[in-house]
């Protein structure tokens, strides 16, 4: 989850170092490690990880996002967000499931949905029929 093990087991395809400062949208597919800085916007398919040194300051889109680090902005994930114990977020989240450590900081409002990262809902089957019988 995030650990230095994703980097000996080859998961994580691209690592934003320490130093290292980027503006304007950065996109992937795989597992991205960000431990420097990004002003603008990040979007993955797979899972993005701030590392403990890391800050986001704009918008993050993945299906999963760990922050150890600092999050200003806002954050959308298809699947889950998880706040560590050294992790702050100063965000809105949208996600279908939140984590947050008791040492962790989160400040900000969670919409809890099963959106997609299209932003549609899915198909409620259950909705159209109730409606159909209540007609």
């Amino acid at each position: 989850m995030g650990r230095s093990d994703d980097y000996k087991n080859g998961r994580v395809s691209s690592v934003i170092g320490k130093k290292t400062v980027v503006e304007g949208t950065l996109t992937g597919n795989e597992l991205l490690r960000i431990d420097g800085l990004v002003k603008g916007k990040v979007v993955s398919e797979g899972r993005v990880i701030i590392g403990r040194d890391g800050k986001v300051e704009g918008e993050v889109r993945a299906a999963h996002i760990v922050v150890g680090g600092v999050i200003e902005g806002e954050l959308f994930s298809t699947d889950k967000v998880e706040v560590n114990a050294t992790g702050r977020v100063y965000a809105d989240i949208h996600t279908k499931n939140l984590i947050v450590d008791e040492k962790g900081v989160f400040e900000g409002r969670c919409e809890m949905t099963n959106r997609t990262d299209t932003g549609k809902e899915p198909d409620d089957k259950s909705e159209e029929q109730a409606e159909t019988k209540e007609e």
